[in-house]
């Protein structure tokens, strides 16, 4: 279906469309459309033909390789408000890597062709594309970097404080609802599945208690300097 009014408020906050104008916002995905997915659903498969990139309105998408032995490689987990495979528009070969949702949820679905025309028009949006890109690309770099320097406990205390609020002030206890299950995000973190529950069970000494799908973090100050000793 197209995008709809209710749906633009969403897409402004994707990287590359906030600041745009409302006009100028509605011309950029004139073309675009919502699409609804259920859980499990394959987006693309490494190796299609590019033919859009997307935006995460609701739900989680999963990017992945598939190893030789035909195992997943977890290369990124994408949420609301969060836009990828933006930077494969210019790849002759495909898509680099699978898509799938990890949960229902809802993707605008940008045409390739469309926003390649758009960019040959409009300087802006050549910035704004390279912006998001960035922003993509830093997220990357902090995952290597976290790998080889942090530790399995330190790693998953990190993953948890992406979720809490920064405006949370450090002191305070946070409930937080984990986005995807436990076998997705130790992937996610580079973890065998027995290591993440190692370091889950390391964390009680800083506070954090996991029930289910939900985490409780007793005083974010506490986990902090577990994260980030310096």
């Amino acid at each position: 279906m197209a995008v709809g009014e209710d749906d633009l408020e969403k897409v402004h906050q994707l990287p590359m469309f906030r600041g745009l104008a409302a006009d100028a916002l509605r011309s950029v995905v004139k073309d675009a459309e919502v699409l609804a997915y259920s859980k499990r659903t394959t987006i693309f498969e490494q190796g299609d033909p590019v033919t859009h990139f997307f935006g995460v309105l609701s739900g989680w998408v999963k990017l992945y390789r598939l190893r030789p032995d035909g195992s997943e490689v977890i290369i990124e987990v994408f949420g609301p408000g969060e836009s990828f495979a933006e930077g494969a528009i210019c790849m002759p070969d495909g898509y680099p890597v699978s898509a799938e949702m990890v949960e229902r949820g809802r993707l605008l679905a940008v045409p390739v062709t469309d926003y390649i025309d758009r960019l040959r028009e409009d300087p802006d949006m050549v910035l704004r594309t390279f912006a998001s890109l960035a922003v993509n690309l830093k997220r990357l770099v902090t995952r290597i970097e976290t790998a080889s320097s942090q530790t399995s406990s330190q790693r998953v205390g990190a993953f948890l404080l992406h979720f809490c609020s920064p405006s949370r002030p450090y002191g305070s206890a946070v409930d937080v609802r984990l986005p995807y299950d436990k076998k997705l995000i130790a992937n996610r973190l580079g973890m065998k599945p027995e290591t993440f529950s190692r370091a889950l069970a390391q964390l009680r000494n800083y506070g954090v208690t996991i029930k289910g799908g939900d985490a409780r973090i007793a005083d974010l100050a506490v986990l902090h300097r577990h994260v980030s000793p310096e």
